[in-house]
């Protein structure tokens, strides 16, 4: 049984990311488990809308026919278009939902100081937080008009502007953008306006620890997230290198598509799951701001250690 590793403790920089990462080694089982009981669906779906919208029809029936057409199969742009609108649709509602879990998730691993939260009880407490995330998600959407803005004159500054000022504002909106779904998500009692507020007092807290932490542990989820996607391109590359096959052969060849099938269904994995677990990074990251602000658990385990002198 892995220990439980206590979200609220006061950590230096390097301190969040591996208290994290040992979080997920330690409760990775029962993480996967909750993410594929409620995003099967969701995978699924975003899988065939975005294989529809790069390929279109024709290529998904000739797929389930073992054969492929010689000619040149390309999809038609209503089934791409309607595919595209589906997969936007399905996006939206896969951050609603998982945003909700993963708060939820720490906020019941916090609660019971233990491994393997019940997921059921997981899917209980998140689903209420659905609707107000939505609307969190529609006021950061409008939020961004202003940062993509300031974004586009920060690019016209040559090489610090492009370098340093364009990737600070975007990833201090993230920060304050994903530290508040998460205390949205956290805390029972809390409204989706008020987690704004909350986000953005913790971002300003510890401005640079906040960017800093936000920034690393992001990028190398989605590189870990990237190196699964690169798999099927790299089987690709490697018989295409050993094939006799000329481009034409290779363009219609079945295993080739099969492969290309098969991309679409990690990609479709893959970017859920990243989104999902760069969720429970500014967790820790909401909690270690939180405790370095207020001092709420170190509080508490005075008052403990006061009661039972008394004792």
């Amino acid at each position: 049984m892995s220990k439980y590793i206590e979200p609220r403790l006061r950590r230096d920089f390097g301190g969040v990311i591996t208290a994290y990462f040992d979080f997920l080694k330690g409760d990775h089982k029962n993480i996967f488990k909750v993410f594929i009981t409620y995003n099967f669906i969701f995978i699924i779906i975003l899988f065939l809308t975005n294989y529809l919208a790069d390929t279109g029809l024709d290529a998904l029936i000739a797929i389930s026919n073992g054969s492929y057409m010689d000619q040149a199969l390309s999809g038609s742009l209503e089934t791409s278009v309607a595919a595209s609108v589906i997969g936007a649709v399905i996006n939206v509602m896969v951050i609603l939902l998982n945003a909700s879990l993963a708060g939820v998730y720490l906020r019941l691993y916090e609660r019971d100081r233990a491994n393997n939260p019940n997921y059921k009880e997981i899917f209980h407490f998140a689903k209420k937080k659905i609707g107000g995330m939505f609307l969190l998600l529609i006021i950061g959407g409008i939020a961004i008009i202003p940062v993509a803005i300031v974004s586009v004159i920060a690019i016209i500054i040559p090489i610090v502007g492009v370098l340093f000022i364009f990737p600070i504002i975007m990833i201090s909106y993230f920060t304050w953008i994903g530290m508040s779904m998460f205390s949205y998500a956290y805390e029972e009692h809390l409204d989706a306006v008020a987690a704004l507020g909350k986000g953005w007092e913790m971002l300003f807290s510890k401005y640079w620890k906040a960017v800093g932490v936000s920034f690393i542990s992001t990028i190398l989820i989605y590189i870990t997230s990237t190196l699964f996607q690169l798999l099927p391109a790299l089987i690709i590359g490697f018989y295409s290198y050993n094939s006799a096959e000329d481009n034409l052969e290779l363009d219609n060849n079945i295993f080739i598509k099969a492969v290309e099938f098969f991309f679409y269904a990690i990609n479709s994995i893959t970017g859920i799951l990243a989104f999902f677990l760069v969720m429970l990074v500014m967790g820790y990251l909401y909690f270690n701001l939180h405790e370095t602000k207020y001092n709420v658990f170190l509080k508490s385990r005075i008052s403990k250690l006061g009661v039972y002198n008394e004792e």
